[in-house]
């Protein structure tokens, strides 16, 4: 006799939305209800009993989920399987021993969302988040790899609703401008009911745009499309409702000075070979190797502001970036677009991507359903919420499909059920084991069972649990190492083995920091995890850096970089760790200042380059090490540094000494005695040249500062100098000037002058007596009317300049060789009015 299955019953339930007011999406609509109810509410071993409903604010009303056949009530006490879509408002909404699915934020150990997971433990629920189910599929694009594609997303719809927000953003732009377009009566996608009512507007507003044109002084419009994904897709299907043509660049640039009124608008696509070129390049034909940019991206350069930004008047952003990639648009490429007396019109941006200060630099922030666009000034690079006429007007919401949510709903629900169809049918109880019961889909995204974290996701124990680990072992004076991480750490499983590394070596470890971006738009983005690693011994908290260094060169796929602090203090040199092939160089960075940055951030693109970066202070050190892409920071007080100043310099290729110039004597002997090459950047000082032969016994160079004054000054000087005294001439006066100045269309304040050096040397630099020879007679400056004695300089009458004395100019007759000169002057130039104003009289 044929032995009867047991019959499970399975009742759902659909979660009110209350975390956020604007979110109006549902994980299964009326419709896909109706088709579950339809399927499995009969007689068969395995049938849905029951789909309620809590009342919400989602797009589907009530009475349509009435219709379908489900129950709409507060209670969901009566469900076994509870769907929504993010998470509940508050821990207090879960109800014990019930099955949740939705976006949870706890899978890389977000610490705002611990509680929440800590509640769901508490409460005994098995929970499934969305955004871990997922499939392996091969990544044609990178050598073959594996990737983690997912299956229950809200596809294009961020790039529907994105394209149709920017155009009422280009309709305020223009409004700005002076001119009146139908971009204007757009309204923002969440104002349409659905996709249908949206789509039937657009093409009304293209009708009028194809019969009446847009505005006779309106230049044609350009629209800029970057990426190739989703979201550039669903964009550009709301662009070709209106009548448009798509054009090349070239063909862009010619469209420049044609005279309107217009009728169509133009469409752009960019691919890699328009934005990128390998940095210093001389051919620019040259074809771009994709594969080589995707690899080594730090060799090349953006060429965006220069091939695409002038042609066009509206950027589509929806390209994947990170920091090792050159921006699209930076600030500064942007201020020059918008530079004094330039015709840009760059109207509007559209960063569906939403990467705040990513490759849009200028997307200062992201916005909201409330306040979706602001206004950027490239030239002051102040933002502000009233859209201008001197500024780049910008959208940048966040959660885009929640706009359309009609769509995304029916989108996700339709992806959702082919799972929640497996559930059902096969007799789903959530005391199974999921990885003998539920397909790898599934099991994969089971995140807590039965009170406890399922395998795959037991490493967020450790990060739960962080704060009471810390405290009950060890505090933060205690030797350890500090590793800032960035990186997709948790969708890698690099924090995995990362955590098996520290355990296998029997140390300890706090978490300072654990920041993880959320999901923008269907764009993943990285995560960051600051680790506090306490070892008994040195030799293990060796092995885990070194190991750790290892794991990030391993696993592509993490896309991660590190900077390290050091609080140990090595005992001899063969204790140190050494993680550098013969290839890579160890580049010790004294002082953290203001400059400091500039310089990691510059020598640090290299990933062949650790910065080390020492200084007083951890969160100094710690800071200016995360620009580099290997970056380490150490403590050492350099006013009385020890032994450890001659271990950091024992370990170090190079030495660079950004501290008071009074400290540098000290390094270099230092240097001198270990055979360190050293570079400063303050003057030679008497101190320093007397370490001369020093030097050059130890083999050794030390570069002090070399920039424009002293550097290309004296280099231009000699080069003329030399020239004359080789074709037998003499030089009977000599007169040199220069100055660092802003160029004049951003002079923008009273002093008419920006400070790339430090302000205080500024302010003594203009109190320095002077000294030089004017006519065979020595004249002298007193530092206190230094500034008193500027003189107009009229080479180039236009830009107004003035002129002041420069320190001893007498002493350049002997080292330029130009003793018989009746005139030695060196000076600095300053836009005019400079000293008047700074001297106060």
């Amino acid at each position: 006799m044929k032995k009867q299955q047991q019959r499970r019953d399975i009742s759902i339930g659909i979660l009110r939305e209350n975390y956020d007011k604007w979110e109006r999406r549902v994980a299964i609509t009326p419709s896909h209800v109706r088709q579950l109810l339809t399927e499995y509410g009969g007689p068969s071993p395995h049938q849905l009993q029951n789909v309620y409903v809590q009342p919400s604010q989602r797009i589907f009303p009530d009475s349509q989920y009435e219709d379908a056949g489900a129950v709409v009530t507060d209670c969901l006490d009566g469900a076994d399987v509870l769907l929504g879509v993010k998470r509940v408002a508050n821990e207090t909404d879960l109800i014990p021993n019930k099955t949740y699915f939705f976006f949870s934020h706890v899978i890389k150990g977000q610490p705002e969302n611990m509680a929440l997971l800590q509640s769901i433990l508490d409460n005994n629920i098995q929970l499934f988040d969305y955004e871990a189910i997922a499939t392996d599929i091969t990544d044609a694009n990178n050598n073959g790899k594996t990737k983690k594609q997912r299956l229950v997303a809200f596809g294009k719809y961020a790039g529907i609703a994105g394209m149709i927000d920017t155009f009422q953003c280009l309709g305020r732009r223009l409004l700005a401008s002076g001119y009146s377009t139908p971009f204007l009566n757009c309204p923002p996608s969440y104002v349409h009911y659905d996709l249908d009512t949206a789509t039937s507007y657009i093409r009304d507003m293209g009708g009028r745009i194809e019969r009446d044109g847009l505005p006779k002084g309106l230049e044609p419009l350009v629209f800029a499309f970057t990426g190739n994904g989703n979201v550039t897709r669903g964009a550009l299907d709301i662009f070709k409702l209106l009548p448009h043509k798509m054009i090349t660049l070239e063909e862009a640039a010619l469209l420049k000075n044609s005279k309107g009124p217009h009728h169509v608008l133009y469409g752009v696509m960019i691919q890699q070979q328009d934005i990128v070129a390998k940095t210093n390049s001389n051919n620019g034909n040259e074809v771009l190797d994709v594969k080589h940019y995707r690899e080594n991206p730090v060799e090349y350069e953006s060429t965006f502001a220069t091939k695409v930004a002038p042609y066009c008047n509206v950027i589509v952003n929806g390209i994947y970036w990170d920091e090792r990639y050159p921006r699209l648009l930076t600030k500064e490429e942007a201020a020059e677009l918008y530079g004094s007396g330039k015709d840009n019109k760059l109207y509007a941006v559209g960063d569906i991507s939403c990467d705040v200060n990513g490759s849009i630099e200028f997307l200062e922030k992201t916005t909201t359903i409330d306040k979706p666009f602001f206004s950027y000034n490239p030239n002051t690079k102040e933002v502000s919420d009233e859209i201008s006429n001197d500024g780049i007007a910008v959208m940048g919401v966040d959660i885009l499909p929640t706009e359309l949510s009609v769509e995304s709903s029916k989108h996700f629900g339709e992806a959702l059920m082919p799972l929640l169809r497996q559930l059902i049918s096969g007799g789903f109880s959530k005391d199974d084991d999921v990885y003998e019961k539920l397909p790898a889909e599934l099991a994969n995204a089971c995140i807590t069972q039965n009170g406890s974290l399922t395998p795959n996701f037991q490493y967020i124990e450790a990060l739960m649990n962080r704060a009471q680990m810390a405290a009950a072992h060890h505090s933060a004076a205690d030797p350890h190492l500090l590793l800032r991480i960035r990186g997709h750490l948790f969708d890698s499983g690099l924090i995995n083995q990362i955590l098996d590394v520290i355990e296998g070596q029997d140390c300890h470890f706090e978490i300072e920091e654990c920041t993880v971006k959320r999901t923008i738009n269907g764009v993943a983005t990285k995560s960051t995890l600051m680790l506090r690693i306490f070892g008994e011994d040195d030799d293990k908290l060796d092995q885990v850096l070194k190991k750790v260094t290892l794991l990030l060169d391993l696993i592509d796929n993490a896309e991660a970089s590190m900077q390290h602090f050091d609080n140990r203090v090595k005992k001899a040199k063969s204790e140190r760790v050494s993680v550098l092939s013969d290839k890579e160089r160890n580049i010790l960075l004294l002082g953290a200042g203001k400059v400091a940055s500039s310089f990691a951030e510059y020598l640090g693109r290299e990933k062949t380059n650790t910065i080390t970066v020492a200084s007083q202070y951890e969160s100094d050190a710690m800071r200016t090490a995360e620009y580099a892409t290997r970056g380490r920071a150490v403590t050492c007080d350099l006013s009385n540094p020890g032994d450890k100043l001659k271990y950091l310099i024992e370990e170090a290729d190079i030495v660079v000494s950004l501290l008071p110039a009074t400290m540098h004597p000290m390094v270099a002997e230092e240097c001198i005695a270990l055979k360190t090459d050293l570079v400063t950047a303050s003057y030679e000082s008497d101190e320093m040249r007397q370490l001369a032969d020093q030097c050059k016994e130890a083999g050794i160079s030390i570069l002090n500062e070399v920039g424009l004054d002293p550097g290309m000054d004296h280099m231009s000087a000699m080069k003329i100098i030399d020239d004359v005294h080789a074709r037998g001439g003499e030089i009977t006066s000599f007169s040199s000037v220069c100055g660092g100045l802003p160029a004049p269309e951003v002079a923008n304040n009273p002093l008419l002058y920006k400070f790339s050096w430090s302000p205080m040397g500024v302010m003594k630099a203009s109190q320095n007596d002077a000294v030089f020879l004017r006519d065979g007679e020595i004249v002298r400056v007193d530092g206190a009317n230094l500034l008193a004695s500027a003189e107009p300089f009229n080479a180039w009458q236009q830009l107004h300049m003035e002129c002041l004395p420069n320190r001893d100019s007498l002493v350049y007759g002997d080292k330029y060789g130009i003793q018989s000169a009746s005139s030695i002057f060196r000076g600095t130039l300053r836009y005019g009015g400079f000293s008047e104003l700074l001297h106060g009289e």
